[in-house]
């Protein structure tokens, strides 16, 4: 095996130890998973009805309120992608309430944001933690706003369990650290602070307020009436 540098072994005895209670790979960006997500999400589902939903489109309001995944994503990402057909003028609004989740998921629903031609605004309602937080980004900097009771929590990518030979673990370290330093880049861009003080603030769970997430950049203004949301 070849040469590896300190954080890369760090990593690697991590994703070992970790591996000894779980036997599959999932990669995360969340403060954890809830055990009753399923019910969660079965709840979410029995208050969406057809009128709901069309009077949701008609406004453009795209609701983003369970843990981070595959099947969120393309919940998420096929409206998007029928908004701009239906209209690629109008903005769109993205409510979020989420504790995060996978990686790849919540960078699904990101870059197919950016994608789109309309406008995107996001606006955090209740949680928009570590995936949540990076979602939110998605949005241009004057775009981004977060109710009064609202949290933010951002914190580096962790490891939901691994198992395989050495070398393929040493492969999946590296590929986890490239995650976690292009977190910090992104970070680093879309709130206007130094490499520095982004890799302090993910080294640990790092919880804001909606007032502090001004103060960090993360969001650009406090919402509080319908009214605030006009363009």
């Amino acid at each position: 095996m070849s040469a590896i540098n300190y954080e890369t072994k760090q990593l690697i005895r991590d994703i070992v130890t970790d591996s000894l209670r779980n036997s599959s790979i999932s990669p995360s960006f969340s403060k954890g998973k809830d055990d009753d997500g399923k019910e969660s999400n079965d709840k979410a589902k029995e208050s969406s009805g057809p009128q709901i939903e069309k009077e949701l489109f008609e406004a453009r309001v795209v609701l983003l309120s369970t843990p981070v995944d595959a099947k969120l994503a393309h919940a998420v990402n096929s409206k998007l992608l029928a908004l701009e057909r239906y209209n690629d003028k109008d903005p769109i609004y993205l409510f979020i309430n989420s504790p995060g989740g996978e990686v790849h998921s919540g960078f699904a629903i990101f870059d197919c944001a950016r994608f789109v031609r309309p406008p995107i605004v996001t606006v955090v309602t209740g949680l928009a933690a570590s995936m949540g937080s990076i979602i939110t980004l998605c949005a241009k900097p004057q775009n981004r706003f977060a109710f009064p009771n609202s949290k933010i929590l951002v914190h580096q990518p962790s490891i939901s369990g691994m198992a395989g030979s050495v070398s393929d673990i040493e492969i999946h370290a590296k590929d986890l650290l490239e995650t976690k330093n292009r977190i910090i880049d992104l970070y680093v861009k879309e709130c206007g602070r130094s490499p520095d003080e982004v890799k302090k603030a993910l080294d640990r769970d790092n919880w804001m307020s909606a007032e502090q997430a001004v103060k960090w950049g993360h969001i650009s203004k406090i919402v509080e009436h319908r009214d605030d949301l006009k363009f």
